[in-house]
This record gives structure tokens, sequence and C-alpha cells, in this order.
């Protein structure tokens, strides 16, 4: 292995971070590692929102970015086992916008046999975000209502899969951008809600659970649709808060939450310990992973860019024309 790479790092800037390209030290195994050579990165909307907030200042420095890739295993670290060099693997590893990452053994994932890297690396971190939320945290059960706000978006295209693969029902997802909808039903979507209307969605929301409401809600547009989610909650509902890409701030009726006996739960990898994300991986493994190397849970790739342009990336990333993962492709070594 070569003794350094280029990786991307995130660098404070006065209007929040800085994405650049560096040529930095490659990783070495340590116990219970392995050294992926990356092959696809999958990007996520969590690291622009992080990012704004990067400011310059004593706790902020320059960090390696990226959380998700697919690749082969260049080396293997002490007491690994049940791995060799030239498996094709996927996972979760601060990090992975680079030639090379270290993750630990125990974050790896077999990729499906004919699956692209770029499909593969569009699967980590969106599944393993979508089950904690939806099984984990909720507690999602098989006949429940779910909806999924923001459909489209990379958690969303796989919390739909997810739910209806758990026999949820219906399973509703939400878009501003009707001419995604059909996309939204291929994936497992009962209905799909326009809710650039809100009095006109909720009472779709409701028309479509018989009256009764949600069972559970997995959120990631936040405050604007506050309000709202509350308002169509079932009796003992959970509205899981997994992303605020609209806005951290909304309106709640703390009366209508009591009355209801609804819970508001809040999930972030931020303030998890190593251990508690790894686990996190491990609860999807074990529960989803055969679903996926069986084509029932399916990676929802949009399109990909370069490693070089992740500028490019984050800027369709914000156009919100993707349906499902962006994903940075390492083209110097092949598919």
């Amino acid at each position: 292995m070569s003794q350094s790479m280029k990786a991307w790092f995130a660098v404070p800037g006065a209007e929040g971070a800085v994405f650049e390209l560096r040529e930095t030290p490659a990783p070495q195994a340590g116990a219970g590692q392995v050294v992926v050579a990356v092959h696809a990165a999958g990007t996520n909307r969590g690291e622009l929102i992080r990012g704004a907030a990067l400011r310059p200042g004593a706790a902020a420095a320059p960090a390696r970015a990226g959380t998700e890739f697919a690749g082969e295993i260049a080396a293997l670290g002490e007491g690994v086992s049940g791995w060799k060099p030239g498996d094709r693997v996927m996972g979760r590893a601060v990090g992975s916008y680079a030639s090379f990452v270290a993750a630990s053994s125990r974050a790896l994932m077999r990729i499906p046999d004919g699956m692209s890297w770029a499909e593969a690396a569009s699967i980590p971190n969106v599944f393993v975000t979508a089950h904690d939320a939806l099984v984990t945290n909720a507690a999602a059960r098989p006949g429940e209502s779910v909806m999924v706000t923001a459909g489209p978006s990379g958690v969303g295209t796989a919390a739909i899969q997810i739910a209806r693969h758990i026999g949820a029902n219906p399973v509703l997802a939400t878009t501003r951008t009707p001419a995604k909808a059909a996309a939204l039903q291929a994936l497992g979507a009962h209905e799909v809600v326009d809710t650039r209307d809100a009095g006109k969605w909720v009472d779709a929301v409701m028309r479509a659970t018989g009256g009764k409401g949600v069972d559970v809600i997995i959120d990631h547009v936040g405050g604007p649709m506050l309000a709202d989610n509350i308002q169509v909650l079932a009796l003992k509902a959970r509205l899981v808060s997994v992303g605020r890409n609209a806005g951290r701030v909304g309106d709640c009726d703390l009366d209508e939450i009591a009355r209801k006996r609804a819970s508001i739960i809040g999930v972030t990898f931020r303030t998890r310990t190593p251990e508690e994300s790894l686990q996190c991986s491990e609860r999807f493994a074990s529960h989803l992973l055969g679903a996926v190397a069986s084509g029932a849970l399916q990676p929802v790739l949009d399109r990909t860019f370069p490693f070089e342009r992740l500028p490019d990336a984050h800027r369709y990333m914000l156009s919100d024309a993707q349906t499902g993962k962006i994903v940075l492709e390492v083209s110097d070594r092949g598919r």
C-alpha cells in the first residue's frame, strides 16, 4: 500500500466548512481493524448541515470527511478473522472520502455478488440509519402504519423499503415533488402524499389511515412539518426525528402529544460512542443484510460523480433533484 493518499477534508471557513482534497498518510490497520481500498463512497446531506456550522475556532480543526464506503480489503489488523485481502466489503467509517480507509472489522458487510461498487456505497449509512430509526427506536410492528417524510431522500428511500419489508401497512411517503411519486411507489409506498399544501396533505394522511392517523413517522424535514406531523399521529404513535433538513425549530402542541400518549424520539450518530455506532450496523446486518443479498431490499443510486468532484456532488445534492443516493467513484480502480 502507498504511504500517502488523497483524502477529502472538511476545513473550517468563514461561512462554514470548505471541502479540500489533500495528500495525507495512508492508514494502517490497528487491532480489530481492516484497511479498505475504497472504490466508491456515498455522500450524505448531514455532512453539509454539520459543515455549515464548522467555523474557525478553538474546537474546530480540519477533519477527514465521508461516512460510508465500498471497496476491497487491502490489509488486516491483529485479531481479525473471517475476512481476507480482496474481499468486497461495504460499511460505515469516518474518513471514507479517501483512497483508503481504516474500519472496524465489525462494521464490514459483504457486498452481494453482481452489485456494483457505486450501488454498494449507496447502502450502509442510509439503511443502518433507517433501520435504527424504524426498527430499533420506533419499534414498528407488522400492520402498523408508517409515514416517511422527504421520501426521495437517501434515508427516506431506505426507510420506505424497510417499512414495507417488515409488514407496515399502509406505508406513506411524502414529497414536495409529485414527479417522484412513481419512484416512491415502486420502492413500496402504498401512497405518496404531496406536502406543498399543509391543509390538504393532513387530510390525505387521515384518509389513507381510515381516520386513525399514523403509528410511526420517520421524519427528515424537521421544524416546518412538526405541527402537522403531530396532528396526524395516532394514539401511542412515535415520531422519530432523523433529519431536520428544512429547519430545527417548529411548533409543538404538547397537549396533543399528551392526549395521544405519543413519543417524539431523536436519533443521531453524533453523540453515540463508537461501540454504539457499531452495534447499529450489526443490528441492521443481522436483521436485513440477507434481504439485501436476495434483492428484496435494494440500493437506490441516483447518480455518481468522480472522486475529485465532491463539490459538484454537493451542489447537485442541494438542488434536491435526486431520488436516493449520490455517490463518488474512484475511477482508477475500475468496477
